[in-house]
């Protein structure tokens, strides 16, 4: 009978203490956001945290960027922590480099081809802070879904190697200002 109540209050104590955590991956980072990888925590009945970190990139044109950062939210949900709908306060930096190859600029008149035959290597980084709105279930086996979007103002630095470079590409390059953000993350709720 010990044993019974034993193994009746385990289980009770885990249905208590069951999902105050959570680890997702968002795929869509993979495009050079900050929550590749994210680790949640409740801390009451409606507050959580977020920590997550991340590496990616894209091409677009003759323009490369790969970044790395990290972020923090501190999310408020209202109804009870780790289900249903919330709003997020966000802060993030990102930090990389954009290759600029001026090859992938090529142009086609008739006979004639205009192509420029430099490449240009430029780090920056990036400071954010926004807010977000979302939805987040977690299912009986664990597995949670969170969806969210928002708005996040980013101020980007970048370090030029020279004035030409600073005149040539500086208005070709991802500038300061407020931008859409969001993701889908996939993961496990203990």
């Amino acid at each position: 009978m010990k044993k019974l109540l034993l193994v009746g209050a385990l289980v009770i104590y885990g249905i208590a203490m069951a999902q105050e955590n959570s680890i997702k991956a968002n795929p869509a980072a993979l495009l050079g956001g900050t929550d590749l990888v994210s680790f949640e925590h409740k801390f009451g009945d409606r507050i959580s945290g977020v920590v997550g970190a991340g590496y990616g990139g894209f091409k677009l044109g003759g323009y490369k960027y790969n970044s790395y950062g990290g972020g923090l939210q501190g999310r408020y949900y209202f109804d009870e922590a780790m289900t249903g709908f919330y709003g997020a306060l966000v802060a993030d930096y990102l930090s990389g480099k954009v290759e600029i190859d001026e090859n992938g600029f090529n142009f086609n008149f008739g006979d004639t081809e205009a192509s420029g035959g430099s490449k240009t290597e430029i780090n920056f980084s990036g400071f954010g802070g926004g807010l977000r709105v979302g939805y987040q279930w977690i299912f009986d086996s664990g597995f949670t879904l969170d969806l969210n979007v928002g708005a996040s103002y980013r101020a980007y630095n970048y370090k030029w190697n020279n004035s030409a470079e600073e005149a040539e590409y500086e208005g070709s390059l991802k500038g300061n200002g407020i931008l859409p953000t969001g993701s889908v993350g996939l993961g496990y709720s203990f």
